[in-house]
């Protein structure tokens, strides 16, 4: 995690993971909106993407859309990169690179690479840490927000010792990676399959339309996951496109067994969440995107190999 050394995926203890979880873990709850946001992208869509010679990159679309939800969440400031080229500002870069990009001057930076946006490294980066200095600052900024934002949580920590600037900033930029690359990933595989497979995109029409009539009407959350053929697709897409694919380390507590071998304390551990997701053993025919799979029988067994983005504590 070269963009968040200290951000909650991280932190290696298992009590400081589950100390920073129980911090951040009440701003994700079912009260988070993004209705103005699809909104605002299907407005998009309607005005520049309507005739027979318009294209668009839907990955950029989804990850455009996730990045202003993250951030306007998180701190109250919407990255505002629902634009009719979604200039998203999100993208992938060796470990090596990002301490090169973060450490070398902005303008050799540009200079050198003139087509990097430096989500993390520049723009951004400047942004949350002069954010974060004016709230450490002045911690009374807090009630000026719109509302409640990662801040009201992270800067008064309870029964907690404060966190230091540099925590603050990795958590920043921790968050919304994982709020925005990996569900605009899900999103572009989903999508991706539903079109390919016939099948899938007529299953999937037809519940929507029957339940849902008046597009016009925004639809609940709690009404949507009751769909059942739609949430069994959103559960094969999770499965599809895993929000973390290198290996996740964790280090063992007490000495206990794992796959038949003792493992001693203290011993780092790690494994690839593809190779849960890819089990024939759980999943048959692992490589065949089959939404039927989650409506046939017990899904017991599958949902606890269902990991894209982690397991227990720092799942998100």
């Amino acid at each position: 995690m070269a963009h968040g050394p200290r951000g909650l995926v991280s932190t290696c203890d298992p009590e400081d993971a589950k100390n920073r979880r129980s911090l951040l873990g009440p701003m994700f709850s079912r009260r988070v909106t993004v209705q103005l946001k699809v909104n605002q992208l299907i407005s998009l869509l309607k005005e520049w993407f309507t005739s027979s010679d318009s294209g668009i990159q839907m990955a950029m679309a989804y990850r455009s859309i996730t990045t202003d939800v993250i951030t306007e969440y998180c701190f109250a400031e919407s990255a505002n990169t629902l634009t009719p080229d979604f200039d998203h500002p999100i993208q992938r870069h060796f470990p090596f690179l990002n301490c090169l990009t973060s450490k070398a001057p902005q303008k050799l930076v540009r200079w050198l690479l003139p087509g990097y946006k430096s989500y993390v490294l520049v723009e951004m980066k400047t942004q949350y840490e002069c954010q974060i200095d004016g709230l450490l600052k002045n911690p009374d900024s807090l009630s000026g927000t719109n509302h409640e934002t990662i801040y009201h949580h992270l800067l008064n920590p309870k029964d907690q010792a404060p966190l230091s600037r540099k925590t603050l900033v990795d958590e920043a930029f921790t968050l919304v990676s994982a709020g925005s690359e990996t569900v605009g990933g899900v999103c572009t595989v989903g999508t991706f399959y539903a079109l390919k497979n016939r099948t899938i995109y007529r299953k999937l029409l037809e519940e929507l339309c029957k339940a849902w009539p008046d597009k016009d009407i925004p639809m609940s959350y709690v009404a949507l996951e009751k769909f059942p053929y739609l949430t069994a697709f959103i559960k094969e897409a999770l499965r599809f496109s895993i929000g973390v694919c290198h290996p996740l380390p964790r280090i063992v507590g007490a000495s206990t067994e794992i796959g038949g071998y003792r493992i001693p304390s203290g011993t780092v551990v790690e494994m690839s969440p593809v190779f849960l997701h890819m089990n024939p053993d759980v999943f048959p025919d692992p490589y065949t995107f089959n939404p039927d799979r989650w409506e046939s029988g017990s899904t017991s067994e599958m949902m606890l190999d269902l990991a894209p983005f982690s397991k227990g504590p720092r799942i998100w």
